[in-house]
């Protein structure tokens, strides 16, 4: 390989990696070439023209570098099949800040590091605000309420967003994050071309470059590229006409937002629940398909104190049969527990035939000779008058 040829390698290194990084050519040549120690990229021309040549441990640092932002170079897997095929709980990177452990873990784009008590979220857009949760149980003792600490974890996630974000651009048509000379820019999902483009979510007026430089979220209000167009289609006919998004020159990671959450599983004993596990019980009390029947179709109700009471069918529920199940369950949740009978409509004639075999197929069987012989039996899209 020639000087010349190994010189086009590095240009088409540096050409992914504009295309990765959404930046120019000139900046992209700039980065290859203090890649390999010099201070820009003519500085590496001047030395090839007097004799210089990368060699090939050079070649293969620029294209290490390069893949770090680029991964389906060399026609790897592309960064948003690598991400969804990755194991949720696998982390990407994990180590220590100020002798506290963390893991860094990536979604489709969103970034968490989390160690014990704490986490930060960090969206794909450029211009997401990063949350910080920091647990109940932790909010005194975490090390998340030092704005020190918060700073370092930040910087450590933000690299890393960097390449996930030049992952991202890399799937993409280079026309999705480089407007032409007219303002355009393509949609990276569904291929539309315009100058201007309207967000769903807050009827947002936005240009391709605004659009480009967000990773198409929405600038406003961080919507994701689903809830972008290239018309107010949804506002036809309206009062109402989209507003022009401004963004800041410069703008810069809004500083993060501070919550104090408790992710604990959390059982809620409200009336959802306790009825669905009364009825549990219930259907462990019952021994035969009519006592499950008359589970299944007993009413529950709970008071504002949580307390319940339970109405059974008298032809499916014996008078005498205690629900025992049920009655621990209660006296386990602390709540009083009334019973009750009455007259319900049956779903099927003849209900003392479930109270005859605790089998439910030997139940069926007895059911449809009774309607055989007694009734009329009407099967799923059969017509009768």
């Amino acid at each position: 390989m020639n000087t010349k040829t190994k010189i086009d390698e590095l240009k088409l290194l540096a050409k992914r990696y504009a295309h990765a990084t959404r930046s120019n050519h000139r900046e992209a040549l700039d980065a290859i070439a203090s890649e390999l120690g010099f201070p820009h990229w003519k500085a590496l021309t001047v030395k090839a023209k007097q004799g210089w040549m990368p060699s090939e441990e050079e070649l293969a640092k620029a294209d290490t570098f390069v893949r770090e932002f680029f991964p389906s170079l060399g026609g790897k897997p592309q960064f948003i099949e690598q991400s969804m095929s990755r194991p949720v709980s696998e982390p990407i990177k994990a180590g220590e800040i100020d002798g506290h452990a963390y893991q860094l873990f990536e979604f489709s784009g969103d970034i968490c590091m989390e160690g014990d008590g704490w986490r930060i979220l960090i969206g794909e857009a450029d211009f997401s605000q990063p949350v910080v949760e920091i647990e109940t149980t932790h909010k005194e003792t975490s090390p998340a309420k030092n704005p020190g600490f918060v700073e370092k974890v930040l910087a450590i996630a933000e690299v890393q967003a960097v390449k996930i974000r030049a992952a991202i651009a890399s799937d993409w048509s280079r026309r999705s994050t480089k407007p032409n000379a007219k303002g355009e820019v393509v949609h990276p999902l569904h291929g539309d071309r315009a100058a201007e483009w309207f967000c769903l979510h807050c009827d947002g007026k936005i240009t391709g470059a605004q659009i480009a430089d967000n990773l198409w979220h929405c600038p406003s209000c961080g919507a994701s590229p689903l809830n972008i167009f290239t018309s107010p289609w949804w506002l036809e006919g309206g009062d109402e006409a989209p507003k022009a998004v401004e963004c800041v020159d410069g703008q810069k990671r809004p500083e993060p937002r501070i919550d104090v959450v408790d992710s604990r599983p959390t059982l809620r004993l409200d009336e959802e629940s306790i009825s669905l596990l009364l009825r549990i019980a219930l259907l462990e009390d019952a021994t035969n398909p009519g006592e499950r029947l008359g589970a299944l179709l007993a009413e529950i109700n709970v008071d504002d104190e949580n307390d319940a009471w339970i109405t059974f069918d008298e032809d499916l529920w014996p008078e005498d049969k205690d629900p025992d199940a049920a009655m621990a369950v209660a006296d386990r949740l602390g709540i009083e527990l009334e019973l009750a009978m009455t007259c319900m409509t049956f779903p099927f004639t003849w209900p003392g035939l479930g109270h005859v075999t605790a089998s439910t197929s030997e139940y069926l069987g007895l059911l449809l000779d009774a309607y055989e012989e007694d009734g009329v039996i009407v099967r799923n899209n059969d017509d009768h008058e």
